[in-house]
């Protein structure tokens, strides 16, 4: 007796946990082409901010060969 009823409960938990599983997956959406643009925009701010940095030290850098030339 005390066999059958623990046969039934696993029966209702197994019934349960693969319905879980399939309302888990049949809620999956998918996201990479959201992730593809993300990364897309990621780069390009990497690149912006690189150029930036690039033109602020070839900038400092002139000026300062200007002013050392104006000095002597």
């Amino acid at each position: 007796m005390a066999r059958a009823r623990w046969g039934r409960r696993a029966a209702k938990l197994g019934t349960a946990l693969v319905a879980g599983f399939a309302a888990g997956t049949a809620a999956a959406v998918d996201h990479s082409a959201a992730i593809d643009g993300a990364f897309t925009d990621g780069s390009t701010n990497v690149t912006t901010a690189v150029t930036g940095v690039i033109a602020l030290v070839a900038i400092v850098t002139g000026l300062g060969m200007i002013v050392s030339i104006l000095r002597r």
